[in-house]
């Protein structure tokens, strides 16, 4: 036993010389598969391998398959091994490289299943052998076929009509089943082939696609980017399952009436998508808001949820930019998020005058120091008894507190606060406050169109919900190809809510 794992361990070895190498291979099949794949193998010692190996029994299969995988092997010992009885040589033979054409053809015809497969599949097939093994009687061999990085296009369009689903499903995949694979009986085959059409293409289909009897090719067609049609969104708005329905809502572009009915569904899957979805209007989050609310009792939260499920969706109605005031301050009031942070409200455009400047001084209340900052914390504290919220708000922009300056995201703090904080060249390097000016409504064009046109502050100027057109025409125009592709949608939204434009 000693001696065999010395031997084996011998054949490994890659400073074993030739000459023992051959010694090896003749003490039996287990060293000899070991020589029989070492890289480098000498021509001349494979043959001496192969006959050894041809002249014993099953035990020296294994031989066989390791000579049948190396690349050393000649063509015309491939095409002998080709013909041998035991399947799972003649399988490798299949995917050698070197196995000669006559091989190749023969081993189209082999009454095995698995060597057809694996020459199906193989790296370099005759065209005549691939189109003889489309018609092959079995559905394994068809769909190694069609999944070769080299298949045909015309081997795949012969399959589109195969009787094995899964083959017309990578044939649709691919995208050369024409339009059969969207009435496919098999639904996964009508899937792929949503999926795979761009939006453009989807657009005649649409129609017919949105009362497909399968939920998930419904939902794919609601999904974002792939349906830009309102009719049929709003169709899909209307679809008896949730899933298709929270894929409407989180799209988008659903119509604004669509989105307001989604703001009040009673799955909450759907009311979260419609807090992400980016171009729901101020209605439709007052609305959503309205649900939360109503849904913030005991019956409520059975009927929705779980409290958790509520609170994130609060949060959500929190952090969206297009939340209405009089919502927020409703949020704020129920208490629903119990891990509410008034530094996060810092940077929200949309939260009351009087909220936000209570906020600001509450969360930096604790990290005022020096005379500057204290004299500036009193007397922001102080004009908000006596003075208008937008003239405090321009004070805490002006405040050497870091904290009070992010009333700059605040769509209530007066614009030429805005601007001179922008011109202001001391804070030229206050990136963070400055891209909180760049996503506010309140922030003037002119300053919001020479970022854009500069390539600046994209990111943040597209949370933007009022950003105008001109901004966004330039960010499109850009060459950041990320940025430019959001902007382009979300001018494509607009237009088609204010109905100037067809669906595109």
């Amino acid at each position: 036993m000693d001696m065999d794992r010395d031997d084996l361990a011998e054949a490994w070895r890659p400073s074993t010389p030739p000459t023992r190498l051959r010694e090896l291979a003749a003490l039996g099949p287990g060293p000899a598969r070991i020589v029989a794949g070492r890289i480098g193998l000498q021509a001349g010692l494979a043959e001496e391998v192969a006959v050894r190996a041809l002249a014993g029994g099953p035990d020296w299969f294994g031989v066989l398959r390791a000579l049948a995988a190396h690349p050393a092997t000649s063509p015309e010992r491939l095409a002998e091994l080709a013909a041998h009885p035991e399947e799972s040589v003649r399988r490798v033979v299949a995917v050698h490289r070197a196995t000669p054409k006559p091989a190749v053809k023969a081993l189209a015809r082999d009454e095995s299943t698995a060597v057809r497969r694996a020459l199906a599949g193989r790296e370099k097939l005759p065209r005549k052998v691939a189109g003889a093994l489309v018609a092959d009687s079995s559905g394994e061999v068809r769909l190694a076929l069609v999944r070769r990085v080299g298949a045909r296009p015309e081997h795949l369009r012969a399959l589109a009509a195969d009787p094995d689903a899964r083959v017309r499903r990578v044939v649709a995949a691919l995208g050369h089943a024409g339009d059969a694979d969207l009435t496919d009986p098999d639904p996964t085959v009508r899937r792929t082939a949503v999926r795979k059409r761009s939006a453009p293409e989807l657009i005649p289909l649409l129609d017919a696609l949105a009362q497909d009897p399968d939920t998930r090719v419904r939902e794919l067609v609601a999904q974002q980017y792939r349906n830009h049609t309102p009719a049929v969104l709003a169709r899909l708005a209307s679809d008896a399952e949730p899933c298709v329905r929270a894929a409407a809502a989180a799209n988008p572009f659903t119509p604004v009436r669509q989105l307001t009915e989604l703001a009040q569904d009673p799955d909450l899957a759907v009311l979260v998508a419609v807090s992400r979805n980016t171009t729901a209007p101020p209605g439709t989050l007052a609305r959503l808001v309205d649900t939360i609310m109503a849904a913030s009792g005991d019956g409520g939260r059975k009927a929705l949820g779980r409290q958790e499920d509520l609170q994130r969706l609060a949060y959500a109605a929190l952090e969206h930019p297009a939340t209405p005031p009089a919502s927020l301050r409703a949020l704020h009031a129920a208490g629903l998020w119990p891990y509410f942070h008034p530094g996060n409200a810092m940077d929200q455009p949309n939260w009351p005058a009087d909220l936000l400047i209570e906020f600001g001084l509450t969360y930096s209340a604790s990290t005022v120091s020096g005379a500057a900052e204290q004299t500036s914390f009193a007397a922001v504290d102080e004009a908000r008894h006596t003075e208008p919220p937008e003239d405090v708000l321009a004070a805490m922009v002006r405040s050497p507190i870091h904290y009070l300056r992010r009333a700059v995201a605040n769509r209530h703090t007066p614009p030429e606060a805005l601007a001179a904080f922008v011109r202001d060249g001391a804070h030229a390097g206050d990136t963070g406050l400055l891209d909180d000016i760049a996503k506010n409504p309140a922030t003037p064009v002119e300053i919001l169109l020479a970022w854009a046109e500069a390539g600046e502050r994209h990111y943040d100027m597209l949370k933007n919900p009022s950003l105008p057109e001109p901004v966004l025409a330039a960010i499109a125009a850009s060459t950041d190809t990320s940025y430019a592709g959001e902007a382009l949608w979300m001018l494509e939204v607009r237009a088609l809510r204010a109905g100037t434009e067809t669906p595109c």
